[in-house]
């Protein structure tokens, strides 16, 4: 490859201060909630098919092409990460987040055209941070699971794995836009062969510590966080020792470790904590009903004119709310005042 033991280190490093950075971003800023509701099982599918999808249709647009498209993602999401930090911080969000998103994306913009590489290379690296950052936190904070990270790391691993090394599908994507603004990457040096993370890799990296985070506390992010920079470090080791001299799917590696710890937290925490439970400071999943609950449960008396199908939210033989759903029964019971129910069932 011949990369500086240098680069690789500040590559590490970089990887380092962008999961912080994500990690703090997570703990103050509080993200608008899409209007598309939580994320489910098929929507990440929807999400694998994009990602699979995407280099494939990319690959018969001129590079000029691809790199607008990608200038135009990278200002997009700099913006809506940027806006809920500048209200935070008592500013006018939306005209302040689009006069730096816009800035920045025009100022890496002619520095291409004017032939500054390195400035280009500079801004580039700036939207993509700032753009995981806010993608990470909108996915966490809008009820992205644990499991759902974890699908979503072993599906990307067997493309990663496909696309590098059975297929020329990543070397041919690489070629089309390396050394232009806005390349998917985060790259330190240019060239053919830079020092680089793409930015699959580099969003994974950054999510599951914030999705353990939310899912299972400060220890479980903790260890993705401290995983996810030890994977990347053995990367650059093994590239600055010449064990790795061409580009290596960096998810074959770091995808097996985040099933592994979704399995392993799942299975010690009996669950995951959701999101409004993590919002709320609750610790860990809701614990699960034990048998002499679910016989008061289904001794409690079902409260005259209640509908035939209607779900109760009951605690210590109480009914604390009703609804047509579960969730509607315990947010009944919550707008009332009442204590967290512990088990719902259906009249």
């Amino acid at each position: 490859m011949g990369a500086s033991p240098a680069a690789l280190a500040a590559l590490s490093a970089a990887v380092a201060v962008e999961t912080a950075a994500a990690a703090w971003y997570l703990a103050r800023v509080r993200m608008p909630r899409p209007p598309v509701g939580v994320y489910t099982g098929g929507d990440v599918a929807v999400l694998c098919a994009g990602v699979v999808i995407a280099p494939l249709l990319y690959s018969a647009l001129p590079g000029a092409a691809v790199s607008a498209v990608f200038g135009l993602v990278c200002c997009l999401a700099a913006q809506f990460t940027l806006a809920p930090l500048l209200a935070a911080a008592g500013l006018r969000a939306t005209p302040w987040s689009w006069t730096a998103a816009l800035t920045a994306t025009a100022a890496t913009a002619l520095a291409a055209l004017t032939g500054h590489p390195g400035a280009a290379r500079a801004g580039s690296d700036a939207l993509i941070a700032v753009a995981v950052v806010g993608v990470a936190n909108l996915w966490t904070q809008s009820g992205l699971r644990s499991a759902h990270t974890a699908a979503l790391a072993a599906v990307l691993t067997g493309y990663d794995l496909a696309a590098t090394t059975l297929t020329d599908t990543t070397t041919r994507f690489f070629e089309q836009v390396q050394d232009r603004p806005f390349a998917p990457m985060l790259a330190l040096t240019g060239g053919p062969h830079p020092v680089a993370v793409g930015l699959g890799d580099l969003l994974l990296l950054v999510l599951y510590p914030l999705v353990a985070a939310k899912a299972h506390g400060r220890t479980a992010a903790a260890c993705a966080a401290l995983a996810g920079l030890l994977t990347t470090t053995a990367v650059s080791t093994c590239f600055a020792l010449g064990l790795l001299t061409s580009g290596f799917p960096l998810l074959t590696a770091l995808g097996p470790l985040i099933v592994a710890q979704h399995l392993y937290w799942r299975r010690r925490s009996g669950g995951e904590r959701t999101t409004a439970r993590w919002r709320e400071g609750l610790p860990g999943p809701r614990p699960r009903p034990s048998r002499s609950e679910l016989a008061a449960a289904l001794d409690t008396a079902v409260p005259e004119g209640t509908p035939p199908g209607s779900w109760l939210a009951l605690a210590d033989g109480r009914v604390l709310g009703t609804g047509p759903t579960p969730g509607r029964a315990r947010r009944e019971a919550r707008v009332r005042g009442e204590d967290a129910p512990t088990t719902a069932r259906m009249v």
